[in-house]
């Protein structure tokens, strides 16, 4: 279903209010999902739209789900669009908060609350990007879309995928998209390069079930369905780790080995020489395992409620992050039979692969002239899934790239507890991608 919602010339532009104030506001709305409630969410940031006189439509999933579209015209002259791409949804907030989850609240120079870093922020710098073209009605060289989707963190569903399949007219001129996936490197407030995403893993998500006898606790059974599910995971989990290095990696590492100038010898090549000698967990720092293998991690567990009562099911949800070249039917075909035959596997989310984005394509070249003053821009391979991966499978270029230069350990609070960003690295980032939105879409 979609709804246009139409403001009138008469309308007066959005109200100056800082960025800040902004993001406090958008924080304060529950996006939890499940059950995702963006709604509210859309309709907050397509009020300030509206204030600016501009159209928006709300693209509604037959499962309720509540997307944003707007488009500002670059006028006759504008070839393509380029697509500002965040996601409204957060993950439910852990236990464990210093303060309220969603309270925006401001102090110790961070702005508190799930999705200060994943993802609303970088929304309020796109918004805050498309209002100020907007205002400034100068003659763009491409269109300007404002995208705000529901269902990223369980998949995208009723959100990016939805749109694409049933909404794709509305893409059909996009020349490249600008999301989420972007990791600068910066130390002591000085950037070292921005790390723009160009290529990432693929999920595959699972849920493993167990049968067997509900019963007594006092009972010797093991082929209760926890005992089969537990039995089966920990083949699953002992499984040897398969290192590898892929196209993606490679590009990612070498690019980063030119920045260094250093003489000694190529950190990659090292790594090979480590992966032939089967030590090459010695060469990885923390963190950089998941460029490299198929990682697996048991995320849900489920089973009976009561300690003296043996269940008559078992369940467990798995999230697998695929390297890119990873044969995922081949993989799967492997799970199944580590788990063996009394487990039941059924598949909750794939992807197929993908070609990383061009590094020659027009927004990238913009990127690289803009940003490229403070500090190198690197293409760079991340171990997380986001909602470019349903562009790319398009052949649509998509880029992650966050204006934000974090310190080490900001992003902790990421689907944990105390998300938070720094005010002024906030702020700053705002700035940054105004001024490259208008240079890569103006030009």
């Amino acid at each position: 279903m979609a709804l246009t919602l139409v403001a009138l010339a008469s309308v007066p532009a959005v109200a100056a209010e800082s960025p800040s104030g902004l993001l406090q506001q958008y924080l304060r709305i529950d996006t939890s999902n499940p059950p995702g409630g963006e709604a509210a969410a859309a309709g907050f940031l397509a009020d300030l739209i509206h204030r600016q006189g501009l159209a928006t439509q709300l693209l509604v999933s037959p499962g309720g789900r509540t997307n944003l579209y707007a488009r500002l015209d670059g006028g006759p002259q504008a070839r393509g669009a380029i697509v500002l791409l965040h996601h409204m949804d957060v993950v439910p907030p852990a236990s464990g908060w210093s303060t309220s989850p969603f309270s925006g609240e401001r102090s110790e120079g961070f702005i508190w609350g799930v999705g200060a870093v994943d993802d609303k922020s970088l929304g309020v710098s796109h918004l805050v990007a498309f209002l100020e073209l907007a205002r400034r009605g100068a003659p763009l060289a491409h269109d300007l879309i404002f995208l705000a989707v529901a269902d990223e963190e369980t998949g995208g569903s009723e959100g990016t995928a939805w749109l694409l399949e049933r909404h794709g007219d509305l893409f059909a001129d996009t020349l490249a998209v600008l999301t989420e996936g972007g990791n600068n490197r910066a130390f002591e407030g000085r950037l070292a390069w921005w790390g723009v995403e160009v290529a990432q893993k693929r999920p595959l998500w699972l849920q493993v079930s167990a049968r067997g006898r509900a019963g007594h606790g006092s009972t010797a059974d093991l082929a209760t369905a926890p005992a089969q599910l537990l039995h089966g995971l920990s083949r699953l989990l002992e499984r040897p780790r398969k290192y590898r290095i892929t196209d993606e990696a490679r590009v990612f590492f070498e690019s980063l080995e030119r920045l260094a100038q250093s003489d000694r010898k190529p950190w990659l090549e090292s790594l090979e020489d480590a992966l032939r000698h089967g030590t090459i967990e010695r060469q990885l720092a923390p963190g950089q395992h998941n460029l490299f293998l198929d990682t697996l991690q048991v995320t849900v567990l489920e089973a009976g409620r009561q300690v003296n009562a043996v269940p008559g099911r078992a369940r467990a949800m798995i999230d697998i992050r695929l390297l890119p070249d990873t044969d995922g039917d081949q993989l799967l075909l492997e799970i199944r039979d580590l788990l063996g035959p009394n487990l039941s596997v059924k598949v909750l989310l794939q992807a197929p692969p993908a070609q990383p984005s061009p590094t020659d394509a027009p927004i990238y070249t913009c990127l690289e002239r803009t940003l490229g003053s403070r500090a190198p821009v690197v293409p760079s391979f991340i171990a997380g899934v986001t909602d470019a991966r349903y562009f790319r499978e398009r052949g649509i270029p998509a880029y992650g790239f966050s204006p934000f230069a974090l310190a080490p350990g900001d992003a902790q609070g990421v689907h944990g507890v105390d998300e938070r960003i720094s005010q002024r690295a906030f702020e700053r980032g705002v700035t940054t991608m105004t001024e490259l939105v208008s240079k890569c879409v103006g030009e």
